[in-house]
């Protein structure tokens, strides 16, 4: 008889904490709205304060830069009449790395050259993006916010968290993804 009555002072019990969990618990598709709403409102707010700081960088080294619809920013200073690197071109640059404050992290003359697949590689999506407007033998500055390098992780090695990246890159070669050749024809 005492355990028909403890089960049902338990199944009681637990029947309305559930039911003030429900009253208190707004739907599901409006907490994601609000989140979502949030962290557009925070990487909108992140995206403005980068761009000023990048902006006042520019102006300071009196670069004339261009910024394409993702938030890169380059400057091609050497040119070449070569063909343009496409998707899937396989592409070997020498690179240095810095932050803005000029303190270089990464650079070819220490680690060599870096090759990536052009729209293949999970490299800094800015990359990928500056890559395409170059050729082989052109020299290039790119400027990448946060969202097109490493972003709020950073590299957990030498990149903090939320850092601009500015890269000095020289395209070394081109493998065309048309090439069936192999990777014989590309020096590292």
């Amino acid at each position: 008889m005492w355990l028909y009555i403890i089960a049902a002072v338990f199944i009681v019990s637990c029947s309305s904490k559930e039911q003030k969990q429900e009253d208190n618990a707004l739907p599901y598709s409006v907490v994601m709205q609000e989140n979502t709403e949030q962290t557009i409102k925070i990487n909108q707010e992140m995206i403005d304060v980068n761009r000023d700081v990048v902006e006042k960088y520019i102006s300071r080294h009196n670069w004339e830069m261009t910024e394409t619809e993702i938030g890169l920013y380059y400057m091609i200073y050497k040119s070449t009449n070569d063909a343009p690197i496409e998707s899937g071109d396989t592409v070997v640059f020498s690179f240095k790395t810095s932050l803005m404050n000029g303190e270089v992290l990464y650079d070819s003359e220490s680690t060599g050259n870096r090759k990536m697949v052009i729209d293949r590689n999970q490299e800094e999506a800015g990359l990928n993006e500056g890559f395409k407007l170059l050729k082989k033998g052109e020299k290039a500055y790119f400027i990448l916010p946060p969202h097109l390098a490493f972003g709020v992780a950073g590299d957990s090695y030498k990149i903090p968290p939320y850092s601009v990246l500015v890269y000095d890159v020289e395209v070394v070669d081109i493998k065309n993804a048309n090439n069936a050749s192999g990777d014989s024809d590309i020096i590292l």
